[in-house]
């Protein structure tokens, strides 16, 4: 049987494309750099968000991430893990799921309703 890393999920994907604008200090040369980056979800749930990035992230690394919703227009800032990073093309594009572990601003009920507001 094949290995799927959908399979890891405990909860309930939704197919939705959200702006997001992640943050993190990156190492370069003994000395941190800020690292700020603009993707798209390709879907998300209760806990967790699956982007696309044509820029890998490294496991494990916690960041504040932004979620801009269009409509209806909301903001969400969360703090969140990355769990995997997958390349899947040699564009280069990966794959990446993140898990949602603290809502910094907006409310989590507020998330609730807008994801399950996805078919």
């Amino acid at each position: 049987m094949a290995f799927d890393i959908d399979d890891l999920r405990a909860q309930r994907r939704r197919k939705r494309q959200l702006s997001i604008l992640l943050t993190y200090q990156q190492p370069n040369h003994g000395e941190t750099k800020p690292f700020e980056h603009t993707c798209a979800t390709e879907d998300i749930s209760e806990g967790g968000l699956k982007i696309v990035s044509q820029t890998p992230l490294p496991l494990g690394v916690s960041l504040p991430l932004e979620v801009k919703v269009i409509k209806p227009e909301q903001l969400f800032k969360f703090l969140g893990e990355v769990k995997w990073c997958l390349e899947v093309d040699d564009s280069p594009t990966f794959f990446i799921g993140i898990k949602l572990l603290d809502i910094i601003e907006n409310e989590y009920r507020n998330w609730l309703e807008l994801v399950n507001s996805f078919k």
